[in-house]
């Protein structure tokens, strides 16, 4: 049987066709910054992607002024800031919306892995 049209999988295995997302030095605060992505769907206009995000363990400097992210925590346990010292925490099994406007502090507390979507609001 083949797959319906326009529908794709997101299948968590080893061997996935992933890219080096390298953490720019001006935001990195710990660890290495080496994170990877596999990113199955961006849309034509570039407003939305989705894909499986990893990393090791890792902090950096997370600003998303004009655009939302949705989370799956996969694996790993994740800690957000936002600058005024406000802390949320996740683990394997969470989902959470990071909303436009928020500036703050990533930090992957083990090594992570999170199904995403990004979408521009504006």
């Amino acid at each position: 049987m083949m797959a319906a049209k326009f529908i794709k999988p997101m299948v968590v295995t080893e061997g996935l066709a992933r890219t080096p997302m390298p953490t720019p030095a001006d935001i990195l605060i710990s660890g290495n910054g080496d994170t990877e992505a596999y990113i199955p769907f961006s849309s034509t206009d570039g407003t939305v992607i989705s894909g499986i995000w990893s990393s090791e363990a890792f902090s950096k400097k997370k600003f998303h002024p004009n655009d939302m992210e949705f989370c799956y925590l996969i694996e790993g346990d994740v800690k957000i800031s936002d600058t005024e010292g406000n802390a949320s925490e996740f683990s394997a099994g969470d989902a959470f919306v990071v909303e436009p406007g928020f500036d703050g502090v990533w930090e992957s507390k083990t090594a992570v892995k999170k199904y995403f979507v990004i979408a521009k609001c504006q």
